[in-house]
């Protein structure tokens, strides 16, 4: 499926400036749009490889004024060996079970996601259990047509999920949950692995882990899954993320403030 990168980005409406989410103290907007039908994979591939994200029916990428801090950021599966550390990961978490699964809602997850949020993002959440639920339902259960969750159990009991959305050749990450209790395991980490392994053996080509974010607390550990490569959004095409970084950071200073162009 053949369309123009920036012809489709110039097509798009623009949201207001809001609060950016990840920086208090910036300003935030994204192109987007709402589609309510199923979408073919070959049209998921094109959206991923221009760094679009999905939340919802709601598909997105961020078009701040004054920040380019947001980086679309990818691993590319051929390439991708497991190391020392991905071994050591895979056997601190040997006595779990991972199975995939259709997208559904059940009590478990319900349960895990409350804790997870309440955990993970303490003083985020100002509302109540149903609201949080709500967030949880809408974010990753609506327009998950074409999407498929790998589940960690240990026995009959749930400690983590990944969502991810599935292309033709393309897998985008869309959101994991995780019990904060079993920290030593590292799951956030061993969900990506997870989903890593299985892509490459489904014959995907490449594996979309969302906004990378040079620095951020939260966002930060995305630099530690290599090979791997992150959108230049100037030209549409995708860079070696060690050719990418010093020049981004050059044109752009540590913060990602300064921009050299829009």
């Amino acid at each position: 499926m053949q369309i123009d990168y920036f012809q489709f980005l110039n097509s798009l409406p623009e949201t207001p400036e809001s609060e950016c989410s990840y920086y208090p103290d910036r300003t935030s907007k994204v192109k987007g749009f709402i589609l309510r039908e199923n979408i073919p994979s070959e049209g998921l591939d094109v959206l991923f490889r221009f760094g679009f994200r999905r939340s919802g029916n709601f598909f997105y990428r961020t078009n701040c004024s004054d920040c380019s801090h947001c980086l679309s950021y990818r691993v590319p599966l051929g390439s991708f060996e497991k190391t020392s550390s991905h071994k050591r990961l895979e056997k601190i978490n040997s006595d779990l079970i991972l199975q995939t699964s259709l997208p559904q809602i059940d009590e478990s997850k319900e349960s895990l996601y409350l804790k997870y949020q309440k955990s993970r993002h303490q003083g985020s959440h100002s509302g109540s259990d149903f609201e949080i639920l709500e967030t949880m339902k809408y974010q990753m259960y609506v327009g998950s047509e074409s999407s498929l969750e790998l589940l960690l159990f240990k026995e009959n009991t749930l400690l983590g999920w990944i969502l991810l959305d599935l292309g033709k050749e393309t897998v985008s990450a869309v959101y994991s949950v995780f019990d904060p209790d079993e920290d030593k395991r590292s799951l956030g980490n061993f969900l990506i692995l997870s989903s890593i392994l299985w892509a490459k053996e489904k014959g995907f080509t490449e594996l979309q882990l969302g906004l990378f974010l040079p620095g951020h607390p939260k966002m930060d550990y995305k630099k530690n899954w290599k090979p791997s490569e992150i959108l230049n959004k100037e030209t549409g095409l995708w860079e070696k993320t060690e050719s990418f970084l010093p020049r981004y950071f050059l044109e752009n200073g540590g913060d990602g403030k300064q921009r050299s162009s829009n």
